[in-house]
């Protein structure tokens, strides 16, 4: 459904024994404003297309369109070894996401416990989308880990997805898209590198903005999201607003202090004022040198952050 007035919404209905079950519906997945569904037919009778606009006063001329699609015949599992590179093509006849109505590829590795893995899905057609997990017995699909943005700055068309194994065994990667899309892509896998032990520390001083970069070179949490600490010199009684910003990813920002056993946490925040930006208001307890630790909102993300300390009025 498409209407150059309004934003399409779309609606699949099917009416048994007096009572309207709705079957699906749908409201941009024709991309922009259009609405597209793709359903199989779950018993004879008569649907209804209820087509209508997604806001209260939306009104104006629509086209509806109806027709029969490809039946899934390219669905088959295909393995790729680590450090190999395949090319592959999302198509109509491709299997379809239950969760999105999107086509998508499956790929199986044999890999082992503890790995970390790099999967890197390029693709000029469409905004490549990435899942790593396995599928259960009852057919749906268990996910690990998704990406659907490379490393580059702003928007990106590629996805790399970092993941650490859970177990020994076969895994499977889909390569999917971002919406209803199709067109050719390639597809890597590769062995990533082992993190540092130890995470890296900086010294910070007030009202210095500083610049720092979260990649495959820093230590990872328990969660795998890279961390590093910045080391401030703080007295008893100072209070100090902490902020951590971050245009590719979402942010989380923790104060504590350095002891034998490691990073002992004051305080932290990972939704600051602004939307994933991070902030933290404190008044420091003693003396002490103290540790800001940066780190990711998630396991796997990389790219540019600033944090900064200021002292409050």
């Amino acid at each position: 459904m498409r209407s150059a007035a309004f934003d399409a919404y779309l609606r699949l209905v099917h009416n048994v024994g007096g009572i309207t079950d709705e079957v699906d519906n749908d409201d941009d997945g024709g991309g922009d404003t259009a609405a597209r569904m793709r359903f199989t037919v779950p018993d004879d009778g008569t649907y209804l297309l209820v087509a209508q606009a997604l806001e209260e006063e939306g009104s104006g001329a629509f086209t509806l369109a109806l027709e029969t699609t490809a039946a899934p015949t390219t669905a088959q599992v295909r393995p790729i070894r680590l450090g190999q590179t395949v090319t592959g093509e999302l198509a109509e006849t491709d299997a379809i996401s239950e969760d999105d109505d999107t086509y998508y590829d499956s790929w199986t590795v044999d890999v082992r416990e503890g790995q970390r893995l790099v999967v890197v899905m390029e693709s000029g057609a469409f905004d490549a989308f990435l899942s790593f997990g396995r599928t259960e017995s009852d057919g749906t699909f268990g996910s690990d880990g998704s990406n659907d943005d490379g490393d580059q700055n702003g928007d990106s068309t590629n996805a790399r997805l970092r993941v650490k194994v859970g177990e020994t065994g076969t895994w499977e990667i889909r390569a999917n898209s971002v919406g209803t899309a199709t067109g050719p892509y390639r597809l890597t896998v590769f062995e990533g590198p082992t993190p540092p032990a130890t995470a890296a520390q900086q010294a910070i001083v007030g009202g210095e903005e500083m610049r720092g970069r979260l990649d495959e070179a820093d230590a990872v949490l328990d969660d795998e999201s890279y961390h590093e600490y910045w080391m401030y010199q703080g007295r008893a009684g100072e209070q100090l607003v902490i902020r951590m910003a971050s245009e590719d990813f979402d942010t989380s920002l923790a104060i504590g202090r350095m002891a034998k056993t490691g990073f002992e946490e004051i305080s932290s925040n990972d939704d600051g004022p602004d939307g994933t930006d991070s902030e933290i208001e404190i008044t420091l307890p003693a003396n002490a040198t103290y540790a800001i630790r940066a780190n990711t909102l998630g396991a796997g993300l990389v790219g540019d952050y600033t944090v900064i300390v200021t002292r409050a009025r």
